[in-house]
């Protein structure tokens, strides 16, 4: 399976979004214009960019949804595309709002900066498995869109994680994620089938 060469990462993850958004702090930027500025990081840096507010308790109803489509796009593109970034006309041409971009400048400096704290360049070859992540990242990004109150935020920081990880070069912090990943769907699924056969139970007493 062929692997995209990420190279000796410039600057932190924390230094790359700064100069994201100081890049564009005047006009939101496309997708595009966010993919010429990250290069081979296009698909982790877009994934960190909608993640991040996730990770938060969102205030309103429905954003979390509306959050989670560029989530859910980046991965179907990660899983059809490999390691090698591509963003169709139509998608490159979306605006991410200013708003966002400065909801995830105030938070992203102490979480990042303990993320960053214990990462560092390691395990190379699980992040070129870009399809592998895209899955992972695709099935938290669907369970994020799920109308469950605050069941954004584990998904979320799994998302972050694995967006950091891509970032860092950090193929341990990626595994470390796409596991805790993996367990929060799991966990969440299980608890939305047994609430499921508690209401189904509810209906047949009622009925009989």
């Amino acid at each position: 399976m062929p692997q995209y060469d990420f190279g000796t990462p410039p600057q932190s993850t924390t230094e790359l979004f700064a100069q994201l958004c100081h890049r564009f702090e005047e006009s939101a930027p496309t997708l595009g214009d966010v993919a010429r500025f990250a290069g081979p990081r296009t698909y982790a840096l877009i994934l960190l960019i909608f993640a991040l507010p996730e990770a938060l308790p969102l205030p309103v109803a429905g954003l979390s949804t509306i959050l989670a489509i560029p989530l859910i796009l980046v991965s179907v593109l990660m899983l059809l595309y490999g390691p090698e970034p591509r963003l169709p006309v139509w998608l490159s041409e979306r605006r991410v709002p200013l708003r966002l971009l400065k909801m995830g400048s105030t938070r992203i400096g102490q979480a990042l900066n303990r993320l960053e704290r214990v990462s560092r360049p390691r395990w190379p070859g699980l992040i070129g498995q870009t399809r592998v992540i895209g899955a992972v990242c695709l099935a938290l990004a669907v369970v994020i869109a799920l109308p469950i109150p605050f069941g954004n935020m584990l998904p979320a920081l799994c998302i972050l994680g694995i967006a950091v990880g891509m970032l860092q070069r950090d193929g341990a912090l990626v595994a470390g994620s796409m596991t805790a990943g993996g367990l929060v769907v799991t966990g969440l699924s299980t608890v939305i089938a047994l609430a499921g056969e508690a209401v189904l139970a509810v209906v047949r007493e009622v009925l009989v």
